[in-house]
């Protein structure tokens, strides 16, 4: 699946193994990981069918937005754009979910 950065640093990281979130190397391993999964994607619902990665929608004030579990207490947050008949993944943040 397609996907951009919002943020250059999350792009630097998933890029450059020397890069570090600045959270604990569990989550940058954690991090590339879903990215990974992401671009190896077909599409949206093989994230779904990932279960590991609990692809969500986001609710409220942050209904477009999405969620990918990265460890049990970190999240992904990704926007879907939707351009030309081609649904495409924006890279937002990694936050703490508790």
């Amino acid at each position: 699946m397609k996907f951009d950065f919002a943020d250059p640093h999350l792009e630097a990281v998933y890029y450059d193994a020397n890069a570090s979130l600045g959270i604990s190397p569990a989550v940058d391993k954690g991090f590339r990981k879903v990215i990974g999964k992401i671009a190896a994607a077909n599409n949206e619902l093989v994230l779904h069918q990932l279960g590991g990665l609990h692809y969500h929608k986001l609710k409220g004030d942050r209904s477009h937005e999405h969620a990918l579990y990265i460890t049990n207490t970190w999240r992904l947050i990704v926007e879907r754009i939707e351009e030309e008949g081609e649904t495409r993944l924006l890279v937002i943040a990694v936050e703490d979910y508790h």
